[in-house]
């Protein structure tokens, strides 16, 4: 990890966990009912994967969770599941 970087773009957040990357980027196409922005069609969030918060008071969809909270949304299994990998590859919570 010192001497290279590797970029990868999925939707696959099984791939994002398995490879317990050290910074996910979260995309967001407003437009869609109940996904909306704060300002741009398009908006993105960054994190670790540690990275867990609620903030219900929030209105664009994007800066109410965290990084965790989102892989875990669109993650097959969901909280279940990624509570399984994080076992499995020693992620800190």
């Amino acid at each position: 990890k010192r001497d290279r970087q590797i970029i990868v773009v999925t939707h696959n957040p099984n791939l994002v966990v398995g490879a317990d990357a050290e910074q996910v980027v979260v995309a967001n196409q407003k437009g869609e009912e109940g996904s909306e922005n704060k300002k741009y069609k398009f908006e993105y969030v960054s994190g670790s994967i540690e990275n867990s918060y609620l903030d219900k008071t929030e209105k664009a969809v994007l800066y109410q969770q965290g990084i965790r909270e989102h892989i875990c949304e669109i993650l097959e299994g969901g909280e279940e599941a990624f509570k399984k990998r994080e076992k499995k590859y020693n992620i800190p919570n």
